[in-house]
């Protein structure tokens, strides 16, 4: 049987149900086919590109791709045929280190217990939205991914401003190394407990 989850997990549950709720119109899930995950890397790509974050000539076939992406979990948010936005899930391999711990030259624990949640893009013409609904529900469905696999710890790498959005959330992330340029902008690596807190929604605890 399951071990009963952590008020604050269970909390973070109940919160990720209700983005997904709120995401009115946008099909949010995991990538199943080639064809998704194709779409996933050819917004990724715009997304380095438009940014300047890599020349376009280095990635000439038109994909944003690295080695954890055959192992890792994509998720999707779709509006009809159109992709909205998407976030790459990295979950723990043996004697393999997790993305942000290779980039940071950190290690995370416990070793093993640890999902890398990253590659967070929103396509340009979906941008501007107060409520940050489709962001909202790539986080969620992510969320759920990864405790469908049995994890309720999360790192990942966060700009100070997205880790103060996260935290007046009340999602306890933790700064857990010193900030470097990572996928394009400084960034910090970061890890997530949610035991450690209560996750609220639109300012009420769960």
């Amino acid at each position: 049987m399951r071990a009963r989850a952590h008020p604050g997990v269970s909390a973070l549950d109940g919160l990720s149900e209700r983005l997904l709720a709120a995401a009115d119109g946008l099909d949010v899930a995991l990538a199943t086919t080639e064809s998704q995950e194709d779409a996933i890397y050819r917004l990724r790509h715009r997304q380095v590109v438009e940014h300047g974050w890599v020349n376009v000539a280095e990635l000439p076939h038109g994909t944003e791709r690295d080695g954890y992406d055959s192992a890792a979990l994509h998720v999707g948010a779709w509006k009809g045929d159109a992709l909205v936005g998407a976030m790459r899930l990295v979950l723990p391999r043996p004697e393999t280190r997790l993305p942000v711990e290779a980039g940071f030259d950190i290690r995370i624990e416990p070793a093993g217990g640890v999902v890398e949640a990253g590659r967070l893009v929103i396509a340009p013409e979906y941008r501007g939205d107060a409520g940050h609904a489709a962001w909202g529900a790539l986080f969620a469905r992510a969320w759920l991914a990864m405790r469908a696999e049995d994890f309720s710890l999360l790192c990942g790498a966060a700009s100070p401003l997205m880790v103060e959005r996260l935290r007046t959330l009340g999602l306890p992330f933790e700064v857990v190394g010193p900030p470097r340029t990572y996928w394009g902008v400084e960034r910090l690596p970061v890890r997530l407990d949610p035991a450690k807190g209560r996750p609220r929604w639109f300012g009420r605890s769960l």
